[in-house]
């Protein structure tokens, strides 16, 4: 019965998306339509994790690195021309509540990066990087090499929809998200405890 109650939602939060993306499709106004696209996205992303429990054996976990590898295939429409690079080299079970939170995390710094890290270029690359560093520990980095965020700007206490939505899920998720310096682009990364009752 679980599996079929998760296989109805990940139908109806597709419909949902689709609908928005008709929608972002239809408007005359970008500014819109980016919104629309955006709001698209996130429920797709949590559709996914639906999708991949309502044909898993286990109900409660999922691969973290299958759904992500779904998840930055639907992003890849989003933030034409940039290119996704995904490098996840073994699979880590997780459990899919906060593979969800995860999952949005990445969805809006993908997105973010796609609409601001290039934008006198025909697009570049957003590499996502996930690995377990400790037996207890998810590592992820987002980076990109465009031009930087502005001065001043400090994702932390930015007022941004997406800034506040990255925040409320990493606090959530009890992971510890910082901005290490690089030379050339942004980079974001984000340590997570493998469960709920972890903290590092």
């Amino acid at each position: 019965m679980l599996k079929e109650v998760n296989h109805r939602v990940k139908n109806s939060l597709q419909v949902v998306s689709g609908m928005l993306y008709l929608q972002a499709s239809a408007t005359g106004d970008p500014a819109l339509s980016d919104r629309l696209n955006e709001a698209s996205t996130r429920i797709s992303t949590v559709g996914r994790a639906y999708e991949r429990l309502a044909y898993n054996a286990d109900y409660e976990s999922i691969g973290l690195a299958s759904y992500l590898r779904e998840v930055i295939g639907d992003l890849e429409t989003a933030v034409t021309p940039c290119k996704v690079q995904l490098e996840a080299p073994e699979e880590i079970q997780f459990a899919a509540d906060r593979a969800i939170l995860v999952a949005l995390i990445i969805n809006e710094l993908v997105l973010n990066a796609g609409k601001h890290a290039y934008p006198n270029s025909s697009g570049g690359s957003i590499w996502v990087r996930v690995v377990r560093t400790k037996k207890d520990l998810v590592q992820i980095s987002i980076r990109d090499e465009g031009v930087g965020l502005p001065a001043g700007f400090d994702p932390s206490t930015s007022k941004r929809l997406g800034s506040r939505l990255i925040n409320a899920l990493a606090k959530q998720l009890g992971a510890e998200l910082t901005r290490p310096v690089s030379a050339i682009g942004t980079s974001f990364m984000l340590l997570i405890p493998l469960d709920s009752t972890t903290r590092n």
